[in-house]
């Protein structure tokens, strides 16, 4: 996970991972009301088999850009990934799935990182995520067409692209949290959903919306 914290400023506070469901669940109570929490993992899912209708509706334009998302139903999770459900469950304790962003009460969102992107920064984004040149994608967020301006960035994109394992997932948990910042700062209406009630996956519209 990745902490953006924005009061007068925006500043990147650290990484964080954690092994025992407790904890995370600990760690997520301490968030407080009014936070925006962005997930890389489907937070909603109803459809038993076949696909959501937010992978029915990304596929056709994601697969023009070389690109794709997992199949996501119940039938799939409870062979594959059991432990989707605490976490699910964990998340609905905590945090609203609802848009309306009230200071009352936590809000998580399911993204996807690709998809982020290229509501950030366009095709030219997608591009340099395709082929890992993660540096120079970082270092968008410092122009002047920025969706973001991220007081400490240097300091966060160093920790996050440090060689070490675990390189590719900071840094889609830095696209999740800017996803989260933008979703705070911008409001629902900069935002584009897909899917409905079996779930649904936002997109920063700034750059570039699917077509």
């Amino acid at each position: 996970m990745c902490i953006l914290e924005r009061e007068k400023k925006c500043l990147w506070r650290g990484f964080f991972s954690f092994v025992a469901l407790e904890a995370w669940e600990e760690y997520l109570r301490a968030f407080p009301p009014g936070s925006i929490v962005a997930f890389d993992a489907p937070l909603l899912v109803t459809v038993e088999k076949g696909l959501r209708a937010a992978e029915k509706e990304l596929l056709p334009w994601l697969r023009r850009r070389r690109s794709g998302v997992l199949p996501i139903n119940l039938s799939i999770v409870r062979r594959r990934y059991p432990a989707l459900f605490p976490f699910w469950e964990s998340v609905r304790r905590n945090f609203s799935l609802s848009l309306d962003f009230s200071k009352k009460h936590r809000h998580a969102l399911e993204v996807f990182p690709p998809l982020s992107i290229l509501g950030f920064f366009g095709n030219t984004g997608l591009a340099l995520y395709r082929f890992g040149r993660l540096r120079e994608l970082g270092e968008l967020f410092k122009g002047e067409g920025s969706p973001l301006h991220i007081e400490n960035l240097e300091e966060c994109l160093s920790a996050c692209l440090c060689p070490s394992p675990g390189r590719k997932d900071r840094f889609d948990a830095f696209i999740c949290a800017c996803t989260a910042l933008f979703a705070g700062q911008y409001g629902k209406d900069a935002l584009r959903t897909f899917g409905d009630e079996e779930g649904f996956i936002v997109l920063p519209s700034w750059a570039e919306e699917p077509s």
